[in-house]
């Protein structure tokens, strides 16, 4: 059985995908947010600029991009042009 494989300009090719638990109460004053990828299974872990999507324990997320990696720390930047859920966390700027 062949499978259909579509190319789109829109959607690049991703080699992997992330969802990385955060509590978005706890961003730091620049926004990031520390996650740790300690005990993250697979391959290898999200690497400086990549994209990985940030999920808290309400089902409420958004894209993140990684700014830097610290040992097992990842401090990704939340776009929060990309949320979805209920209110965004406190001490967000409206977008």
């Amino acid at each position: 059985m062949a499978f259909a494989r579509a190319k789109s300009a829109q959607i690049p090719d991703i080699a992997r995908e992330y969802v990385l638990r955060v509590d978005f109460d706890l961003l730091e004053d620049d926004g990031c947010t520390w996650v740790s990828s300690r005990f993250m299974r697979g391959p290898r872990r999200p690497e400086h600029g990549e994209v990985v999507y940030l999920l808290d324990e309400n089902g409420n997320g958004c894209v993140g991009t990684v700014e830097r990696v610290e040992g097992w720390y990842l401090c990704v930047q939340p776009d929060w042009a990309t949320w979805t859920g209920g209110r965004r966390p406190s001490g967000v700027r409206a977008v």
